[in-house]
């Protein structure tokens, strides 16, 4: 990113009340100034005014932002839908690679197909922050529910996750909830309010629960209140905030002796829960449907994910090799060839036609003057973030420990540029597998892919992976390499 413009800095004073009761406050001191004079004075009264106004104009802007995008309605023809986009892709990827196993993701996508009956069992989690009171509420929940005109109980499956959990590891564990209880203790910070997000993006059923209310005033507790079911209306989520104590703080209570005096002494009052285990029953019992939809439109996603993750270590598998040929090819050249020039042109061409194998690979079309500026540009940012200069240094130091004799004074510079090559590959293999499926040309974001390349190479630069790089490197340009032969 750039340095921030005007306009991104004018936003952000806007976000911030003080500031703006503050500018506007110094634009009308110098407009009186300049009108009456600076001896007119100005009483505190007109600078709490002042200050107000600001005030007033930060809470008309948040009034009139505009609703965060609602969601698309889970419906069955969606779930068809989704199902349908999943068995395209895996015949896609089992088309482009026959002998990747996916028989079993294709069976669990038909297995989604079959109408949806009354479960037997609902999973539920229990979503909250440190110290927001997930594993007090834990102890407190049933373990079943009996719906009405159900004989037979409902098992209730409980797992805590933590709200601070990636997007990714938080998707790939609640996959299989049917419900979550999302915690929170006041008002929503900006990490939770992604959360819930999330949550509404994926079709969850979640219900916002205000804990530890007891610790506020009476007074505090409905404004808060109001400050949350506002923000869970914004969401779209229809379902009343409630407020629990799961764990209560002790209070200080008046306990009148035989004598008839008394005493102060502290008493902790029990749990409440509110009136949650009623709505888990009542919902179990009305929303079986929709809370069983929103289930296996997840485990839709999560199959087509798995077909893309088994296709891409397929593609990496392959890819790998092509790597190493490269940058030992791009290493045996650096060592024969004396003339700069003619070095940097023949690595750009080894380069290239790296580029084009991997297109190749991933069934990206990519042409070879295409692949010729990827190259040229894949050069250009590896010397941008001074990648040169830093494996040259990394290598020498490797070198001084472990000398190549045979190689004299080229050892250095073929090292160096196998090494570049191999960001190079593996940074092409993580940005191939970043495209869009349904795309048969990549889309080269060339922020993207330097973002990309900084990332591979921080990667490769810990010691332990820059000697197993080294060791390799002993074997490939001994004299006795075919590499160099």
């Amino acid at each position: 990113m750039g340095q921030p413009g005007l306009t991104m800095g004018f936003k952000t004073v806007l976000k911030k009340p003080l500031v703006v009761g503050g500018i506007g406050l110094s634009a009308l001191l110098g407009l009186w100034s300049t009108i009456h004079g600076a001896e007119q004075p100005w009483d505190q009264w007109s600078l709490w005014i002042l200050s107000g106004l600001g005030l007033v104009i930060w809470r008309w802007r948040r009034r009139h932002q505009a609703p965060p995008e609602q969601r698309q309605m889970l419906t069955p023809e969606v779930l068809q839908g989704a199902i349908a986009q999943g068995e395209k892709l895996l015949a896609r990827r089992q088309a482009q690679a026959p002998d990747l196993a996916l028989e079993d993701l294709a069976q669990e996508l038909q297995a989604l197909q079959k109408p949806a009956t009354p479960p037997q069992a609902l999973n539920g989690i229990v979503l909250g922050e440190k110290r927001s009171g997930k594993t007090s509420l834990l102890n407190l929940l049933p373990s079943r529910l009996t719906p009405e005109e159900e004989e037979k109980p409902l098992t209730l499956n409980w797992q805590v996750v933590a709200a601070e959990t990636s997007p990714e590891a938080m998707a790939q564990s609640m996959t299989e909830a049917h419900w979550v209880l999302v915690l929170t203790t006041g008002d929503l910070t900006s990490a939770q309010w992604q959360v819930l997000e999330f949550l509404q993006a994926h079709h969850h059923h979640w219900q916002l629960l205000f804990n530890k209310q007891d610790i506020y005033p009476i007074g505090d507790r409905q404004i808060l209140w109001d400050q949350l079911q506002h923000q869970v209306n914004q969401l779209g989520n229809p379902n009343p905030i409630i407020p629990i104590s799961a764990a209560p703080q002790p209070i200080q209570i008046r306990r009148y002796l035989a004598d008839g005096e008394w005493e102060i002494d502290q008493e902790t009052p029990p749990p409440d829960l509110g009136n949650l285990v009623s709505q888990l029953q009542q919902r179990a019992a009305e929303q079986w449907e929709s809370l069983v939809l929103g289930q296996q439109w997840r485990r839709c996603q999560a199959i087509s994910q798995q077909v893309e993750q088994r296709w891409q270590e397929n593609r990496r598998t392959l890819a790998l090799p092509l790597v190493e040929q490269a940058q030992w090819l791009a290493a045996g050249t650096a060592l024969v060839n004396p003339v700069a020039n003619l070095d940097l042109l023949t690595a750009i061409a080894i380069n290239g036609q790296l580029v084009w194998d991997l297109g190749e690979l991933y069934h990206q079309k990519i042409s070879l003057a295409q692949a010729q500026t990827v190259a040229k540009e894949m050069g250009a940012i590896l010397i941008k973030l001074g990648m040169v200069e830093l494996s040259t240094q990394a290598l020498g130091a490797l070198l001084k420990s472990q000398p190549l004799t045979y190689l004299a004074g080229g050892a250095l510079q073929g090292l160096s540029a196998a090494y570049l090559t191999h960001i190079a590959g593996l940074s092409l293999i993580t940005f191939l597998e970043s495209q869009n499926p349904d795309l048969s040309e990549p889309q080269w974001d060339w922020q993207k892919l330097t973002a990309v390349v900084k990332q591979t190479f921080e990667q490769n630069q810990r010691r332990a992976v820059l000697q197993g790089f080294f060791q390799r490197a002993r074997q490939q340009l001994s004299p006795a390499s075919p590499t160099i032969a």
